[in-house]
């Protein structure tokens, strides 16, 4: 049997482009389209196109989560959290429009025999889970532009893919209260003329509080740890800082006790409980959730997770692994053990021979420019 292999990216964050309504973008953080169009060729030719003996070599990319970020681009200027599937498409255009070559690059590899795309939804992308939008997606990126498609497959119906290899992706957001999805019942349609998302609290902060502040300060929400961003915040910046603390704790507090009483957004008492038990480790690796995973299920070898950013690959003594893709976006990191702004092209690159797989942690080196734009 000849290897197959499964490219895992997540976390691009792609919304409306660099420059947006007539202006440069505060709110767009992915600036690599050259590079990812140059990944996706790459992956999908050569050695990754036809083996030795003529057959195609199957490639799966798979989008785990977050790849589209609707929650960064504006209708009308605003960040509305009632998004109604016209809302949603409106988006999905910006987007399409803003990367115009990465979609083109999709197309590309779709079409190559042997290659499938499967994107999973995150917490930035439930926009997902409206039919009209995995419907565009899917013809944009198919060869033929056909719905269903062989090529191409937006997952909605669940949080996981699942290889008889012993590999199991997962975006990981499902493990924090404030960004989990109801999968099963993903929309309110209870007193609205349409359709609205159900988001999650986490996706609400953002809308109204993050996107607020990065009008001031663009890199608000790529400081990690938060706990030390604010503790120079309070020095180097103390007015920002103390506004955007304030807004935080006013907004958590209306949100939740208001959503508790009306049971929308996951507003249950219990529900808020959780989140603020989490809120005191917030951006953590979630190493703790796929060692659990790994444990529960006997049969899996290889959890792969995206949602925090921060690239991982740990091998435990009984041979099992845990891998996290990071982000293509820029961080700025506060911990002593990376210390400095990190922009990092990572995925899993998983190989499987048979029923043997083998999967680690790479950085795609891309190709050198005369310019590209500056990033804070």
């Amino acid at each position: 049997m000849s290897k197959r292999y499964k490219i895992v990216i997540s976390d691009c964050h792609l919304s409306a482009g660099r420059f947006f309504e007539g202006q440069l973008n505060p709110h767009e953080d992915f600036h690599l389209d050259d590079e990812m169009s140059a990944f996706f060729d790459y992956f999908s030719t050569g050695k990754y196109g036809f083996a030795a003996d003529g057959t195609p070599v199957q490639v799966e990319l798979i989008i785990n989560g977050d790849y589209f970020d609707f929650l960064n681009v504006p209708v009308g200027g605003e960040f509305e959290e009632s998004i109604d599937e016209e809302m949603a498409l409106y988006k999905l255009e910006a987007i399409f429009a803003g990367h115009p070559k990465v979609m083109e690059a999709l197309r590309r590899f779709a079409a190559k025999p042997g290659k499938k795309i499967e994107y999973l939804i995150g917490n930035h992308d439930a926009e997902l889970f409206f039919p009209k939008i995995r419907e565009r997606i899917t013809r944009a990126w198919d060869p033929e532009g056909d719905f269903p498609s062989a090529h191409v497959e937006v997952i909605a119906d669940r949080d996981r893919i699942s290889d008889p290899a012993g590999v199991e992706i997962r975006h990981g957001n499902q493990y924090e209260a404030s960004n989990a999805m109801d999968f099963e019942e993903p929309f309110i349609e209870e007193d609205v003329p349409a359709p609205v998302l159900k988001l999650p609290w986490g996706s609400i902060y953002v809308l109204k509080i993050i996107n607020r502040m990065k009008w001031e300060r663009s890199y608000v929400d790529k400081v990690r740890p938060v706990k030390v961003f604010v503790l120079f915040g309070l020095i180097l910046h103390p007015f920002f800082t103390l506004r955007f603390v304030m807004y935080s704790l006013y907004y958590f507090l209306k949100t939740r006790i208001e959503g508790a009483f009306k049971g929308r957004n996951g507003g249950s008492f219990e529900q808020t409980l959780k989140i603020l038990k989490q809120e005191t480790k917030l951006f953590q690796d979630l190493e703790g959730e796929a060692r659990m995973l790994l444990d529960q299920k006997t049969e899996v070898r290889t959890i792969i997770f995206g949602h925090t950013h921060r690239p991982l690959d740990r091998i435990y003594p009984d041979g099992k692994q845990y891998i996290n893709t990071g982000t293509w976006t820029r961080m700025i990191n506060l911990d002593w053990s990376g210390l400095g702004q990190n922009l990092r092209m990572t995925f899993a690159y998983v190989e499987i021979d048979g029923t043997n797989p083998r999967c680690e942690l790479r950085e795609w080196l891309g190709e050198y420019h005369p310019h590209r734009s500056f990033q804070i």
